[in-house]
């Protein structure tokens, strides 16, 4: 029986005592027919998971493996291996919110979902051990994360969709980036659960905590970028310009605080430069309201608390000019 769903999960070191949750909470799954979902552990570089802590689950379950490469690549491999209409990504230390969360999200995967959708989204709850908070994840978050979502293998295949393994953190939200940038928006549906299906476990091992700033801004310069420049036919004018926008105020933050190096800001600075120079009408014509909105984003996004850095639109405008200029021959920062 080919099954309505696949779950990918990546795994590297983590024990089974780490992951045993969100394997007995598919095993305990009310009103679902566990048949109609496969599980796949892509096991990246790691060994396998002991068989027998698998062996007695009441769902079809495998496991492949892949050199070590990283979430990303393992991510890719779920998706070539993966058979079902639909696929979803758990991670190894995440589980299901609640007994039913399977039964809603199967009972929306129709053949007329099949035709109608190429993404669906649920909400879905935030655990943060490192802050000791339990909360809903923001509402923007449903286009960041790839966790409680749901998409299309069809789509994924026809438009060649993978996951960039060149990106070591916000890998996801550009993945996303690229999806809504080649599907409309009425192709994105809310799966209407009776409450979150999916748990987020955010460790103290988290990005901010871990000493990889560099390559977490990285990620985030990349996802601003992809989402700006595939996303034209979808947006209007103005939100267009809007984004060109945000982009470059997070550039800016990025090339001007104090989290990223003095390496990346020039990376990120010599390949910004290039891509702004060909949308400077688009940054220039931003309109005010807008671009307060899109300042204070960034601002919340990108530097420390506390931390102060000026924010006035000519000093920004000025910066870009300024790297515009520049940028042609080595995209030196004025820093």
């Amino acid at each position: 029986m080919t099954p309505k769903l696949d779950i990918i999960v990546p795994h590297w070191t983590e024990k089974w005592e780490v992951g045993e949750k969100l394997f007995r909470m598919i095993d305990l799954q009310r009103g679902a027919d566990l048949n109609a979902i496969r599980v796949t552990i892509v096991n990246d570089g790691g060994k396998r998971i002991p068989e027998k802590h698998l062996k007695n689950l009441r769902y079809p379950i495998r496991q492949i493996d892949i050199p070590h490469s990283g979430v990303s690549a393992a991510r890719n491999a779920g998706i070539d291996a993966a058979e079902a209409d639909w696929i979803m990504f758990c991670d190894f230390d995440d589980t299901f919110a609640n007994l039913y969360a399977l039964r809603d999200v199967l009972m929306v995967l129709t053949p007329e979902a099949r035709e109608k959708f190429d993404m669906l989204w649920t909400e879905m709850i935030t655990e943060d051990l490192q802050n000791d908070l339990v909360y809903f994840a923001p509402d923007k978050q449903k286009w960041v994360f790839t966790h409680g979502k749901v998409y299309s293998r069809a789509f994924l295949n026809v438009q060649g969709l993978r996951f960039n393994t060149e990106l070591q953190f916000n890998e996801d939200s550009e993945f996303n980036a690229r999806i809504i940038a080649r599907t409309p928006h009425t192709r994105i549906g809310e799966i209407q659960c009776r409450s979150p299906m999916y748990i987020w476990i955010r460790r103290p091992s988290s990005v901010t905590q871990s000493g990889r700033e560099d390559e977490a801004a990285y990620g985030h310069f990349r996802r601003n970028m992809t989402v700006t420049q595939e996303n034209l036919e979808h947006r209007g004018l103005t939100e267009f310009c809007g984004m060109v926008t945000r982009s470059a105020w997070d550039a800016w933050f990025m090339c001007q605080g104090r989290r990223v190096s003095r390496g990346m800001k020039q990376k990120i600075a010599e390949e910004f430069a290039p891509w702004i120079a060909e949308r400077q009408g688009a940054f220039l014509q931003v309109d005010s309201d807008t671009l307060a909105q899109l300042r204070q984003v960034s601002r919340c996004e990108l530097t420390d608390p506390g931390e102060i850095i000026p924010d006035d639109p000519p000093v920004v405008a000025e910066w870009v000019k300024q790297l515009i200029e520049r940028g042609g021959k080595n995209g030196n920062i004025n820093n």
